[in-house]
């Protein structure tokens, strides 16, 4: 089970790479939890498009939402509340489904090493797609440099440097 957290799902739908995700984990569907619904919903009441494209996704089954059991909620209230509660909520999902955390945060991913719990950060993904012939070198660099234009990242070169 691959579960998105907010901030891989509004970096790639932003530029319109979402599908990308699918392609590379050869799924029909990717999951979110409840608090990355609610995240997303707050930007599609904003009007933000790439909110509305997710929901598009969400319409036509390409997402859907993980609820948790009460061993994840008690497992997820565990974690740390520095976490927002879409992160503490994925990994919580992804601890007991044996699913993969998708999250750009690095303390995300710290926490999941913490708990046994696969993580992949956008560097890791980006890798992916050109390593698993999802996508071209030069559709990866390209997607890197909408990241950077559509996205504030002060980080973009770094990020270019990790797919290098």
């Amino acid at each position: 089970m691959i579960i998105a957290d907010t901030d891989i799902l509004s970096a790639l739908a932003k530029v319109g790479r979402m599908p990308l995700l699918l392609s590379l984990f050869n799924a029909t569907e990717l999951y979110i939890t409840p608090a990355v619904f609610s995240e997303i919903e707050h930007s599609f009441d904003l009007g933000r498009q790439y909110a509305i494209d997710l929901f598009a996704m969400l319409s036509a089954g390409q997402l859907r939402i993980a609820y948790l059991t009460p061993e994840q909620v008690a497992f997820r209230d565990t974690l740390p509340v520095t976490l927002a509660s879409g992160e503490r909520e994925s990994i919580a999902a992804a601890r007991s489904r044996s699913g993969v955390v998708l999250s750009n945060e690095s303390r995300v991913a710290h926490i999941c090493r913490e708990h046994q719990v696969d993580c992949l950060r956008l560097p890791d993904i980006l890798r992916a797609l050109w390593v698993e012939k999802v996508a071209s070198n030069m559709d990866v660099e390209e997607i890197i440099r909408d990241l950077a234009s559509r996205i504030v990242c002060a980080s973009s070169n770094l990020l270019l440097m990790q797919f290098l």
